[in-house]
């Protein structure tokens, strides 16, 4: 019966711990479904910022030579920019440095992503004959963000021309007088040697002869201007005027002005003024010459196969007779005489004079220019052993306009041609198409053979050999061919050219031949292979882990400016790094250390930048995922946590109670034992 009571008794008092006991559980592991749980907010992506990119460096280019200029815009903001255009303003044509009518005026970018930079690249022609300055060039950019909405800016860079051309000049080379001299009292033809000491080609040359003063000089014609259509660099041309020196003038040197006014190739205006001395011999001195009154020759342009007269009266205006006295007139192989060359005028004695006349016509098929004609009069004077025989000749120029300046020569060139891409890859077959123009607009030419060579035997045909033939090529037409090269596989990084050796007849059977050049510009590809990334079998919640990667520049061209950084659900301590250039071939290691901060799967990628040698900007990711588990740690009891309720007195001294109920039940527990022990003793005892 006691020992039924007894164990009722620690029942109780087992369930009245217990009930006081469970709180104290409960309150000590809070905690809240809402911190699981976090709600994650969206990315708000702001309106692209595009600006010259940061690493834009002031090119410098040469003048006359095609020019690359790769202009960076960079987006400074995470949102996107889409249809980004940018166009140079052109302000002042004249202080522009290249060639507009070649020029490609806007560049369309499709997009340009957050933080990113793309190039617009124009490709333009340096004029000959631009200033060696740094030149300002403003950028139009206009783009749409794609939040909505159109954006716009204009930046100002800067480039370098460097010129070592030097601009057309033309300077009077020589003065050659007929005769040696000008003679008082005589009309005298006075040859100009000018000669365009510059670079480039001078047009639309104008020499006029002036500083007439005094009756001392004089034109024998209103004519005072000469046309030259164009002066190459280096070329000399002759230009004559006829004198007429006054009679009482006496021996010495006199002074005239030659005005060139010139423009270059592309309309620049240039002016020089030369002074040029003529010697002069007084009529004192000689006592035979002669005076070629009312001489007429065409003033306007004369056509070919048209008759025109040159006419004059020749005056022995010495005090001399002349005897056996002979005029002939020469105008070269393009103009001809119809009447007879040679008149013999006999006698003509002093203070006489003679009508003399020819009929003149040009010959089809030559250049339309001035062409000089020389008149020579040949005479004696003096008799028997004091006989001399004596020569002067006067000039005058005739300008013949043929229909057709191009008759000629006729010349094949490659006009244009074309390769598909701004850059062909070697080792890749392309297509290059040519079209060959017969610049002559009267003459065809036919039986033409084109030879196709490159330098160091870079390009090589396939499907056909280097050589092609075409029957014919009409008189100003065109005709287009289409070879499929392949460059070296080992071709190097630059512009390569392609030789045409153009054999071709005329339609008199007449052989030429001429050479073309093309320049091709060929690349090599950058090709990036990466290893596998190496990683810890196990890896821990807040646990460093490092990883390891191997990479390769398998291609054959150079990656420069390559930077890589790693993105992810992780902590990195200097994720980024920059390695610079990697040449074709070469390897290198990138290394990372991170830190999870959940467990679970853990996503990665490892993200490499570079460009290759043309600028072309390429992004390479490299994704990784890898299993983190929470840190294994030792068992250790929960601290008993005082249940925060301040109202209640209960609650502050029921972890007592609760310590006081356990004891209690220790003690009685231990007090049953001793006397359960006691009375099995005694039992023994008594048997």
């Amino acid at each position: 019966m006691k020992r039924n009571y007894l164990c009722t008794i620690m029942i109780i008092i087992m369930l009245i711990s217990i009930i006081h006991l469970t709180p104290i559980y409960v309150e000590a592991n809070p905690g809240t479904e809402e911190n699981l749980n976090p709600i994650e907010e969206p990315i708000k992506r702001d309106d692209p910022n595009l600006v010259i990119g940061r690493n834009y460096k002031m090119p410098v280019f040469k003048a006359g030579t095609e020019a690359r200029l790769a202009i960076p815009i960079e987006n400074t903001t995470n949102g996107q920019a889409l249809n980004v255009f940018v166009s140079p303003v052109i302000e002042d044509a004249k202080d522009f440095p290249f060639e507009i009518n070649s020029l490609v005026t806007r560049k369309r970018i499709s997009s340009i992503t957050g933080r990113n930079t793309e190039n617009a690249v124009f490709y333009l022609n340096v004029r000959k004959n631009a200033e060696a300055k740094m030149y300002p060039i403003r950028l139009n950019i206009e783009y749409t963000s794609s939040n909505g909405g159109s954006l716009s800016l204009s930046e100002t860079i800067y480039i370098k021309i460097d010129n070592d051309y030097k601009t057309p000049s033309i300077k009077l080379t020589a003065i050659n007088v007929d005769g040696g001299k000008l003679i008082s009292g005589t009309t005298k033809t006075v040859g100009f040697t000018i000669k365009n000491t510059g670079d480039l080609t001078a047009k639309d040359v104008k020499a006029r002869l002036g500083g007439f003063s005094n009756n001392e000089l004089l034109l024998d014609s209103p004519m005072d201007t000469i046309d030259v259509e164009t002066l190459a660099a280096g070329e000399e041309r002759k230009i004559y005027f006829n004198i007429v020196s006054s009679e009482n003038l006496e021996n010495g040197n006199y002074s005239l002005n030659l005005f060139l006014t010139y423009k270059d190739e592309y309309d620049g205006n240039y002016e020089t003024e030369t002074k040029a001395y003529l010697p002069l011999e007084g009529r004192s001195w000689r006592q035979t010459t002669f005076d070629f009154n009312n001489l007429t020759y065409p003033q306007e342009p004369v056509e070919p196969y048209t008759d025109f007269n040159v006419s004059f009266d020749l005056k022995n205006a010495g005090e001399e007779d002349a005897n056996n006295v002979k005029v002939s007139i020469d105008a070269g192989e393009e103009i001809l005489s119809k009447s007879i060359s040679i008149k013999n005028l006999g006698n003509l004695t002093a203070g006489k004079s003679i009508p003399v006349e020819f009929i003149m016509f040009a010959k089809d098929n030559i250049e339309s220019k001035n062409y000089p004609i020389k008149i020579s009069v040949e005479y004696e004077t003096g008799s028997g052993s004091k006989r001399e025989a004596q020569t002067i000749h006067q000039y005058v120029g005739v300008y013949i306009n043929s229909n057709n300046r191009d008759m000629g020569t006729p010349k094949v060139m490659v006009d244009w041609y074309d390769y598909g891409t701004e850059f062909v890859k070697a080792g890749e077959v392309f297509q290059l198409n040519m079209s060959f123009y017969n610049t002559n607009r009267t003459s065809d030419v036919r039986n033409i053979r084109v030879s196709l060579t490159s330098d160091g035997d870079v390009f090589s045909p396939v499907g056909s050999s280097n050589s092609f033939f075409i029957q014919e090529i009409p008189a100003g037409e065109r005709v287009e061919k289409v070879v499929n090269l392949r460059p070296k596989i080992d071709a190097t990084y630059k512009t390569h050219n392609v030789f045409a050796d153009i054999e071709y007849e005329d339609n008199k059977g007449k052989a030429y031949n001429t050479k073309e050049l093309i320049g091709i510009p060929v690349i090599q590809e950058a090709n990036l292979v990466m290893g596998d990334i190496t990683l810890a079998n196990e890896n821990f919640v807040g646990m460093p882990i490092a990883l390891s990667l191997e990479f390769y520049n398998a291609g054959r061209g150079l990656m420069r400016n390559m930077l890589i950084s790693i993105e992810g659900n992780f902590d990195t301590n200097e994720g980024s790094l920059y390695i610079g250039n990697l040449d074709a071939g070469k390897n290198n290691y990138y290394d990372a250390t991170i830190i999870p901060t959940s467990a679970g799967t853990l996503n990665g990628k490892i993200i490499f930048r570079y460009d290759d040698e043309i600028d072309q900007h390429f992004t390479i990711e490299k994704e990784f995922a890898l299993e983190v588990m929470e840190q294994m740690m030792d068992f250790m009891p929960e601290p008993f946590i005082e249940p925060e309720n301040t109202n209640s007195t209960f609650s502050k001294i029921k972890p007592i109670i609760s310590v006081v109920v356990v004891i209690l039940l220790a003690a009685i527990g231990f007090i049953y034992y001793k006397r359960r022990k006691k009375k099995l003793e005694e039992v023994d005892m008594y048997e």
